[in-house]
Parts: structure tokens; C-alpha cells; sequence
């Protein structure tokens, strides 16, 4: 039963934020260096979404965000500084209100998550995970709270 709770707190969370998002006519993309279908099975339909990019390798985020190499070899490639650098393009690239970046580095088992707001603030924050959690629903969760966050400011 705890599972299931958590669960429909993620959807009403979600919900909650595409139809704020919607109301005030915005709109978000999600960028990240893996496949998932949390983010597309869960709002998919909404008029607010306005695309999903992947990029898996550093030659895909160099040539779909920009990203210099300088950059991906200083930083890494699942680092805080590649995750913003993805949400900037994917918010300007896809002309959108919003953006989330997020990048899982499965090495040192922590998701690096970046929101880009209407004001162009940047969020980010890093979330570990362990093999035996849903972990992209987690860390996908936490993108929905930094967006929600940002209604706040």
C-alpha cells in the first residue's frame, strides 16, 4: 500500500504542475542522457509538453545542446555544469517556458537535475539512487518539485 500512495502523491504532484503550467499558457521540455518513459507516459497528451531530447554520448549533447568538449571533458559528462548547460538549450531550442535536464551518472549512482524557469532562473541539485529504487520516478518527481518550487519565487 505505501507504494501505491507514493505513486498517486508523484501523479497529483505532476498533475498539479502541467495544469498550473497549462492555465498560464507555458510550456516544458525534458532533456536527459538516458531513455525513460516516466516523463512521456505521464504527460505526454498535455498541451504544455513540447518535446523530449536524448543525448546518451558526449558527441550527441556537443551536437543537440552545444555543449563544448572543453566543457564535457572539465566538468564530465553527468556533472552539474553539462546538466544546466542542457536545460538552457533545451528551453531555448525548443522555445519553451520551462526546461529539465537530467543526467544519471551510474558509477557514482547519483542523477544530476537542472529546471530552467520562465525567468531563466536555473535550479539544480544532485539525487543518489540505488539499483533496488524506481529511481527515474524519483528523480523525476524531483524535477516536477523544483518546477512547482519555481511558481513560488
Amino acid at each position: 500500500m505505501g507504494s501505491d500512495v507514493h505513486q498517486t502523491d508523484q501523479f497529483k504532484l505532476i498533475q498539479t504542475v502541467i495544469k498550473k503550467l497549462t492555465a498560464q499558457n507555458h510550456t516544458i521540455a525534458f532533456a536527459t542522457d538516458f531513455l525513460t518513459n516516466f516523463a512521456t507516459d505521464s504527460i505526454n497528451c498535455e498541451s504544455s509538453f513540447a518535446g523530449f531530447l536524448v543525448a546518451p554520448t558526449d558527441d550527441a549533447k556537443n551536437a543537440l545542446f552545444d555543449i563544448p568538449y572543453q566543457i564535457l571533458n572539465a566538468n564530465g559528462s553527468q556533472s552539474e555544469e553539462t546538466t544546466i548547460w542542457m536545460a538552457r538549450q533545451t528551453k531555448a531550442f525548443l522555445r519553451t517556458t520551462y526546461a529539465v535536464a537530467i543526467t544519471r551518472n551510474l558509477e557514482q549512482h547519483t542523477f544530476w537535475i537542472a529546471v530552467v524557469d520562465q525567468a531563466d532562473r536555473e535550479q539544480s541539485c544532485s539525487v543518489p539512487f540505488y539499483r533496488t529504487q524506481n529511481a527515474e520516478d524519483k528523480v523525476f518527481n524531483k524535477g516536477f518539485e523544483l518546477i512547482r518550487q519555481s511558481f513560488e519565487k
